[in-house]
């Protein structure tokens, strides 16, 4: 058992992560490879999410995107 990957998991998956069963008896290079695949799904999930948002500005009038643009993403 390795505390810091199961910590690290734990982080990954955010306020859900302490509903995560004991982990104790998994072996370390399955944890360090659910870890990753964690962190891979939401950098996807994060590029799908960017991706789609610029897809749909271009809905948006060509001169009223930068006002849209500001006030949905800061």
């Amino acid at each position: 058992m390795s505390r810091p990957l199961i910590d690290a998991l734990r982080a990954e998956l955010g306020p859900g992560g302490n509903k995560l069963p004991d982990l104790s008896s998994v072996p370390d290079p399955a944890l360090e490879t659910f870890v990753a695949a964690v962190r891979a799904a939401k950098r996807q999930q994060r590029k799908m999410l960017e991706d789609s948002a610029e897809h749909s500005l271009r809905l948006v009038p060509m001169l009223l995107r930068p006002a849209v643009r500001k006030i949905l993403f800061g």
